[in-house]
């Protein structure tokens, strides 16, 4: 059993795994309506991940979730309004991955109003399937945030690896 949390700092990438179909480092807006759940940063090994939600994809017919992985971290940049909002899905409306020089950065727009912008050295992108979370994402109207949670990909859930894509 793989968990979501031990790809961030799995080593190497597995190469036997399929291509994925729609490469978020080739394909600008590869991930829309993918939905951002949660950001970890690690310092120490200077890796961010990134996890989605792939079941709101337009593009992805594979995986209920995504793992972006950033190797050789050079900057995360967080940009949203200061104003609390209602508990709400961050859903993809643009992303792309240019190359430049030696390091690859990554962008993503959401809606509600929020950027990311992430570089480092290289990335990796996983196409998984959790276990045990349905078909559908949960109702975030419901405000329940225990109830949401337990219906979404997190880093403790049990996962396959589907496909996976490196940035080169």
């Amino acid at each position: 059993m793989t968990l979501v949390k031990d790809l961030v700092h799995a080593r190497p990438y597995p190469e036997s795994l399929g291509s994925v179909d729609m490469d978020p480092f080739r394909e600008a807006d590869a991930l829309q309506e993918a939905q951002l759940l949660d950001s970890r940063v690690c310092h120490l090994t200077a890796t961010a991940a990134l996890l989605f939600e792939l079941r709101t994809s337009l593009q992805f017919e594979e995986g209920n979730a995504a793992l972006l992985v950033v190797r050789g971290l050079r900057s995360f940049g967080w940009k949203s309004p200061g104003k609390q909002v209602p508990l709400a899905a961050l859903t993809v409306v643009a992303s792309a991955a240019e190359r430049e020089d030696d390091s690859l950065r990554a962008s993503f727009e959401f809606f509600p109003e929020a950027r990311l912008v992430v570089e480092g050295d290289l990335a990796e992108f996983y196409v998984l399937e959790v276990e045990g979370i349905g078909d559908v994402p949960p109702d975030y109207s419901s405000g329940d945030l225990k109830t949401v949670q337990g219906a979404l990909p997190s880093w403790s859930s049990a996962c396959s690896l589907l496909q996976a894509s490196v940035s080169h």
